[in-house]
């Protein structure tokens, strides 16, 4: 008897998880026209719509119909029906309110958390929800996404460089404190998803995201899937800048503290008044683009070169319909610029179109991203393993 209970309450999340995912896609949507789309009875429908109404997450909206018979009433997602938060750890801490259609309500950026100040984001959530007036029990879900490696199951943080951290438990620590749905994510892989739920990539099926900025990272989604690329270890085939050779570098030679550390050691006179390693490499592009100084475009034409070799790899393995960059090679116009004509040049030997983007979200992509996948689970339809 228990387990036949227990098999028609999955049943009906299942149910109910169908029809909320096809209120979400094509509202406003009738009662009868769900009843045509999933197949179920009119008494299942109407008995699972009418827990979604009570729920708060769904309202109607109006009827459609013509002539004297009974009009349908339409339904669509409650925009006031509740609210998912997105968290950002990458370097600051940075927090996002979405409702439940999916609209921006608050973006707010804190201090950074990390090592043992991680156990300090439940009071830091309190504090965000408590000065947005937000009720806990209008929370559905939270999105954490956070640099590193995480377990399968995304339960646990298996390694942080930048948040100090091994075997972390973030995700209990925030399910104990708050008892509502809680993802991890990787934060590459979150800002992809930011940028193709409503950034430059709405209505791709397939993506490469690649941020080089304090930390270094590729995203991949194919098929609609998010595909783990685990920490970057990437390698390229790179020219050394004080020479021809060509050897293999990690990505992670293009982070921002190595490249201005790069910069520096190979040019001590020239950048020694500065201190911020965003001011060297400003500076840098400057002199390579703007002065069209030696060796300094020379340098800047091997590093284009290099990063767009990279880019064209991964389009020629997975085929993507768009190729997003991040980070510093974002702010860099001209580099980026010159990057296009490297591509452009490329695109003619390989046969193979890419187009590469600048990232739309920028620093707001993780964050966003995050709420966006707590969204996401809220109303995607559950698949029976």
């Amino acid at each position: 008897m228990q387990a036949r209970q227990g098999n028609q309450k999955l049943l009906k999340q299942f149910n109910k998880s169908k029809l909320l995912n096809l209120v979400n896609h094509l509202a406003p949507i009738s009662r009868t026209d769900l009843v045509q789309k999933t197949g179920l009875s009119p008494t299942t429908v109407s008995s699972l719509i009418e827990e979604s109404l009570l729920d708060g997450v769904l309202i109607e909206t109006g009827s459609v119909g013509e002539g004297v018979g009974r009009k349908a009433t339409l339904l669509e997602i409650n925009a006031h029906g509740g609210v998912v938060i997105g968290v950002d750890l990458s370097f600051a801490t940075e927090l996002t309110l979405l409702n439940l259609r999916g609209e921006l309500l608050t973006t707010e950026r804190m201090d950074e958390l990390s090592g043992e100040g991680l156990s300090d984001l439940p009071h830091l959530l309190d504090a965000f929800i408590t000065k947005h007036q937000i009720k806990r029990d209008h929370i559905k879900g939270i999105g954490l996404s956070l640099p590193g490696i995480l377990d399968e199951e995304r339960k646990k943080i298996v390694f942080s460089y930048n948040l100090n951290v091994r075997n972390y438990p973030l995700f209990d620590l925030v399910t104990n404190a708050f008892q509502v749905p809680v993802h991890l994510v990787n934060d590459v892989n979150a800002a992809a998803f930011a940028e193709q739920y409503s950034g430059q990539a709405v209505g791709c099926h397939s993506l490469v995201y690649t941020l080089l900025s304090q930390g270094v990272g590729t995203g991949i989604i194919l098929r609609n899937e998010i595909y783990n690329t685990g920490e970057t270890g990437n390698s390229i085939l790179a020219s050394d800048c004080s020479g021809d050779e060509s050897i293999f570098h990690p990505l992670n030679i293009y982070s921002i503290h190595n490249l201005s550390k790069g910069i520096r050691e190979r040019h001590p006179e020239e950048f020694a008044h500065l201190t911020e390693n965003e001011a060297v490499i400003d500076h840098f592009f400057n002199r390579a683009f703007t002065d069209i100084e030696e060796p300094f475009y020379s340098e800047a034409k091997r590093m284009a070169h290099d990063i767009v070799t990279l880019l064209c790899n991964y389009a020629l393995l997975l085929q993507p319909e768009k190729v997003l960059v991040n980070g510093w090679v974002a702010k860099q116009d001209l580099f980026f610029q010159y990057m296009l004509q490297v591509l452009n040049g490329l695109e003619k030997t390989t046969n193979v179109p890419i187009q590469l983007e600048k990232s739309y979200w920028r620093e707001k992509g993780p964050s966003l991203g995050a709420a966006r996948l707590a969204l996401h689970h809220i109303f995607k339809e559950m698949q029976f393993s």
